[in-house]
């Protein structure tokens, strides 16, 4: 219970100090902040939307392409930058944990909250004007959507705090997973509706976890819908899990990491 109190009054300011840093000697500030998202989202547009053409259909009618897109990108942006942030967090700051005693395990924690706030800015904006051009939000969208993203911070720290612990240990896991994220981006549907997955390919799509994350979202925001229970059901199971494994193996593996860094 010490200890908790401790890495709870700890964990705010080291937050707060990982934000600033994003900024320090920029001119531009917290601009940068919108402008690779930005740029990410104008290109898809372009590729999707403009060249390719491609049309969102759906039983409640077409939903245009940019808004698809932004309801799985925003979201997929904070968790993929949180995670690996996370995984190399300890790596990063291995000159501190060597010098000073220090709750290691807030740095894959903050790293993951501050890529939340980082990204949930853009997310939060999305929504605000997303729901006003649509006449208003129902009831069960904000409980909904609060629960999603609670599903996606726990998620987050917890593959944060589990690859950190392993990263010290095998550098190549840093390397890995940055092929990882780009192949699991193509393999969530971000850029293209669950129904236009051949059948063949479904069950395949399905197996990742991100995919029934983002089709909660989808399912909140685009369709007016609570989330499919199989979807919440796989991404909760895999959260709890992702977080006793990342709480047990940092435990196991943290003191250790001294001697390695």
């Amino acid at each position: 219970m010490t200890r908790l109190k401790k890495v709870y009054k700890l964990l705010p300011p080291l937050l707060m100090r990982d934000i600033k840093e994003r900024y320090a000697g920029s001119v531009m500030g917290v601009f940068w902040t919108f402008m690779q998202p930005l740029l990410f989202i104008l290109l898809y547009w372009l590729v999707f939307s403009q060249i390719i053409k491609m049309r969102i259909h759906t039983d409640t009618g077409e939903i245009p392409f940019l808004v698809f897109l932004l309801s799985g990108l925003l979201p997929w942006f904070a968790l993929s930058e949180g995670i690996l942030r996370g995984a190399s967090s300890i790596v990063d700051k291995g000159y501190i944990i060597k010098k000073v005693f220090y709750p290691s395990e807030l740095f894959p924690i903050s790293a993951a909250i501050s890529s939340f706030i980082h990204h949930g800015i853009g997310f939060f904006v999305f929504l605000l004007i997303f729901f006003i051009s649509k006449g208003g939000i129902l009831p069960f969208q904000i409980p909904a959507l609060v629960f999603l993203l609670l599903l996606q911070i726990m998620l987050t720290i917890g593959l944060s705090l589990l690859l950190a612990a392993i990263s010290v240990y095998l550098r190549d896991v840093l390397q890995l997973l940055g092929i990882a994220f780009q192949a699991l981006f193509y393999l969530t549907t971000i850029l293209y509706p669950i129904t236009s997955v051949p059948k063949s390919l479904t069950r395949f799509i399905d197996l990742n976890p991100f995919t029934s994350l983002i089709e909660g979202y989808h399912n909140v925001i685009l369709y007016g819908k609570y989330p499919e229970i199989g979807n919440i059901l796989y991404i909760s199971a895999t959260t709890v899990i992702a977080m006793l494994s990342g709480v047990f193996i940092f435990r196991k593996l943290k003191k250790g990491f001294a001697d390695v860094l």
